[in-house]
């Protein structure tokens, strides 16, 4: 598959859209083309000494790079043909002042135009993208390919767009710092959940990992204590999906992740244990029960702070 940049535009920044600095490159197409817009020129706005990609071009040029590694990574080289009679992908970047790197991407409206059917993809990823050095947009790319089905839970598909982000582009930026995701859970865990009430929503959460919503039970036990912490428990969600899903291929391959998500229903998990998805949970908890650390949470929270001191946070 190849893709190509057909039209670089700028937009004003929270304006109505104006079409300026108008390029074109002329390449045979194939597959699906790209179209970059942006809502604000960051190259000026931000200080580029610690900027992952410190012109337009690099951002452009690891884009088109990143999408192909990943369709060829998870054997989607025809992901496009998901979004029926598109043939042109609008990425549209937005920057927030989030410093926790979180903001992800996602398919927020789509287009239509006199010569070609466009699709828009909204990027929204954090400033830290050009104020630390780190970037998150391989797993807001992945999203991007991966195929989204009914059914199957969405943190099983963003923990795999986790997998790929350490995988193939800059592993600092998850919630784990590059950090072994299965030593820094067991760790984060043993430092967190010192308060009763973490403890049981830990032992909850990690009984249902893998699942997209917690119910409202848990819903109640949050809302009844003045002392929960919402960052930590959150933090510990993804800690344990991402864990989950790496734990998913270590185990069964990454082709056969893929086929989970690709599944049309839960029913796919019983394909790899007879229990299902709380059997896979189980071995993943015995996994995790027997996993060998290599660092101490001490030696964690150093690497955490030099990583802060050397890349400019």
């Amino acid at each position: 598959m190849a893709i190509i940049a057909t039209i670089l535009i700028m937009k004003e920044y929270k304006t109505k859209a104006t079409e300026k600095n108008i390029s074109t490159e002329d390449h045979a197409k194939v597959g699906i083309s790209i179209e970059f817009t942006y809502f604000e020129d960051y190259w000026k706005k931000y200080d580029l000494t610690n900027a992952v990609y410190k012109t337009q071009e690099e951002y452009e040029n690891a884009v088109r790079n990143y999408i192909n590694e990943i369709a060829t990574l998870l054997n989607k080289q025809d992901w496009y043909e998901k979004y029926t009679g598109m043939n042109t992908l609008c990425l549209e970047l937005h920057i927030n002042d989030l410093d926790d790197g979180s903001a992800q991407g996602g398919i927020s409206s789509y287009k239509e135009s006199k010569k070609q059917s466009t699709f828009t993809y909204d990027l929204n990823l954090s400033s830290i993208m050009f104020k630390n050095n780190r970037s998150q947009l391989v797993h807001a790319l992945s999203d991007l390919v991966i195929t989204k089905k009914q059914g199957i839970s969405s943190v099983i598909e963003e923990g795999l767009a986790e997998y790929i982000q350490n995988n193939l582009g800059m592993g600092v930026a998850s919630v784990n710092y590059g950090i072994d995701i299965h030593n820094y859970l067991i760790e984060y865990a043993k430092v967190n959940e010192n308060a009763n009430l973490n403890k049981i929503l830990f032992d909850y959460i990690k009984n249902n990992v893998g699942v997209t919503s917690h119910g409202s039970g848990n819903s109640n036990m949050i809302s009844a204590s003045e002392s929960f912490d919402y960052k930590i428990i959150n933090e510990y969600k993804s800690l344990c999906n991402d864990s989950f899903v790496d734990y998913l291929v270590q185990t069964y391959g990454l082709e056969s992740v893929v086929n989970i998500i690709d599944g049309y229903d839960n029913s796919i998990y019983y394909l790899y244990n007879q229990n299902g998805l709380s059997g896979l949970v189980a071995d993943w908890k015995q996994f995790l029960e027997n996993y060998n650390c290599k660092m101490t949470w001490d030696e964690i929270d150093a690497r955490i702070t030099e990583l802060k001191n050397t890349q400019g946070y």
